[in-house]
């Protein structure tokens, strides 16, 4: 599906590096030395022009990386530069120079010189904390602290947890939602419900997926649950389809709700907000009418810009439903047979769709439970 983010920039970032660090990988050995040696140690990944020219001291490698060199240099008090690529050590017991301008709550000395040269040259910085045994990955303003394997089994247990829960009430939901577009009664709680469910089980299956790389080569049993894309395209298409655009863009709407914090999105009036409609959803009574992107995204082979195309001509999924054969083959991209398989899909779906009844389930957040 185009044009829709499922992750704000910092989140992509972040995941790109904790890749970098999960068990089993070259540098992830290096640091397990470290830590299991009970050093500490602190590690620059770049060795462009800025950072060299903030480090002064130590002295020039030049070698080739391996995790046993990683560990040895790490013995000294300064820190070890590494090259852009982690092929090749560059230098190691440099001091690390910043500005004092720079803010930084952490305290202690190695930590707080980590959190400040990251956040001046937006490279990553590693520190391993010798009294602690801990591993904390600096990145531009964000900082991680990585978690002992019993912490993340148990977290990875619960999160698990929380996402069947939430896949089930999103099923159920959508479910709603399809009867009520299909017989043109939607109301914004139909669509609210169905998109904070639609949030909860992204936000779940986000947090599953870096349970996934802290463990790395450990993480067998979190197996990527098949037919969560398609829920979580389906919740964001949601959004795409009822968002008010006199009021809010669907970028506009789409940020705000991914922005929200665990309570933010727990209630249905910020959700109704961020779409452009009034915060008291209760006394919201006229029907909703839906572009119909969702609708057709359940078509066989059907490409984005064919979705796009026909919402564009024809406005709402009732003005989709009721066209003519001949008015959808002339859509650009359509066709004589694919404006046949439209028709006979959503035809289908009307005939087919029974009234779902609502589930009581209980919302489990997840993001207290692991916390």
């Amino acid at each position: 599906m185009q044009n829709i983010s499922m992750e704000n920039q910092k989140t992509r970032e972040l995941f790109a590096t904790l890749k970098l660090l999960s068990p089993g990988t070259y540098l992830r050995e290096g640091i397990d030395y470290i830590i299991q040696a009970k050093t500490g140690g602190l590690i620059v990944i770049g060795d462009t022009a800025e950072i060299l020219e903030l480090t002064e001291g130590g002295f020039r490698i030049n070698c080739p990386y391996t995790p046993t060199r990683l560990y040895e240099l790490s013995k000294m008090d300064g820190a070890i530069v590494l090259s852009e690529d982690i092929k090749r050590i560059v230098r190691a017991n440099v001091t690390l120079r910043t500005s004092p301008s720079i803010p930084s709550s952490e305290t202690g000395l190695r930590h707080r010189s980590a959190d400040k040269f990251a956040r001046e040259t937006e490279h990553i910085v590693l520190a391993v904390s010798q009294s602690r045994n801990t591993l904390t990955l600096y990145l531009k303003n964000q900082h991680y602290m990585f978690r002992e394997r019993t912490t993340l089994l148990s977290g990875a247990n619960q999160t698990m947890l929380a996402l069947t829960q939430h896949l089930k009430a999103l099923k159920n939901a959508v479910a709603i939602l399809n009867w009520a577009e299909l017989n043109g009664n939607v109301s914004l709680v139909d669509v609210v419900t169905a998109i904070q469910l639609c949030e909860r089980v992204r936000r779940a299956e986000q947090e599953l997926h870096r349970y996934r790389i802290e463990l790395g080569t450990q993480a067998q049993s979190l197996q990527h649950i098949p037919e969560l894309t398609t829920e979580i395209e389906s919740g964001f298409l949601i959004t795409k389809d009822y968002h008010h655009e006199s009021q809010h863009g669907e970028s506009e709407a789409f940020e705000k709700i991914l922005e929200f914090d665990a309570d933010s999105l727990a209630s249905p009036h910020n959700i109704s907000e961020a779409l452009g409609y009034p915060s008291d959803i209760g006394n919201t009574f006229d029907d909703l009418e839906p572009r119909g992107y969702r609708m057709l995204s359940q078509v066989p082979c059907m490409p984005f810009d064919t979705i796009e195309n026909i919402v564009h001509r024809f406005k709402t999924l009732d003005g989709i439903c009721t066209a003519a054969v001949g008015e959808l083959q002339a859509v650009d991209g359509v066709g004589k047979t694919r404006a046949s398989a439209i028709k006979d899909v959503l035809a289908q779906m009307k005939t087919t769709t029974t009234q779902p009844h609502v589930l009581d389930l209980p919302v489990l957040n997840f993001e207290q439970s692991v916390g």
